[in-house]
């Protein structure tokens, strides 16, 4: 079963018990375990580089992103492929 993430690192931030929670990055690594387990797939989409990613979403995040999403570059004058 796959699972779609559109645009990565544009959701904004939750808040659980007055703290500020990165809700995505927990949903990330709930399915690198799901992937790591079951082999279950994700994919998603983002307009962020690498270190970008690390930025909003922390080491650990960006470290199992590695492993979940293979990355599919594509030139900046590419046409935009969602449509």
């Amino acid at each position: 079963m796959a699972i779609p993430f559109d645009d990565l690192g544009i959701e904004p931030l939750g808040r659980f018990l007055g703290k500020d929670c990165n809700v995505m990055g927990e949903v990330l690594l709930s399915r690198h375990e799901l992937f790591a387990k079951y082999k279950f797939r994700t994919h998603g989409t983002t307009n962020l580089n690498a270190q970008e990613l690390e930025e909003y979403y922390g080491n650990r995040v960006r470290s199992r992103m590695r492993e979940l999403f293979n990355l599919i570059g594509f030139n900046l004058i590419a046409k935009d492929k969602r449509r």
